[in-house]
């Protein structure tokens, strides 16, 4: 039986980055490949799973460095069963996306 993960770490970045490589970066920075990871309209959407809290959050504040690309454009832990976790966010800027299509 897959055991699902209680905690998903989520970065959006950019596919056309600048500087090029970015979705090489944020990788090399996070030491291992996403565990799940989509292309979709123009953006990366990468998830790395944990089982505890302070995994998901240590993870997170590791990337804050990469997450501080303009590029990146979404930095957050959701937890799917710790509803006093709920969700945590340190870098939503997808308003900016959407305003600038309108």
């Amino acid at each position: 039986m897959i055991k699902l993960p209680l905690y998903d770490v989520v970065v959006w970045h950019r596919v056309e980055s600048s500087p090029p490589g970015l979705h090489d970066r944020i990788i090399a920075h996070a030491g291992r490949q996403p565990d799940e990871g989509i292309e979709m309209e123009g953006f990366h959407d990468m998830h790395w799973g944990f089982q505890t809290a302070e995994a998901a959050t240590a993870f997170a504040e590791s990337l804050f460095e990469v997450a501080a690309a303009d590029d990146v454009v979404m930095l957050t832990i959701l937890a799917s069963q710790d509803q006093s976790f709920g969700r945590r966010v340190y870098k939503d800027t997808r308003w900016r996306i959407q305003n600038a299509n309108e």
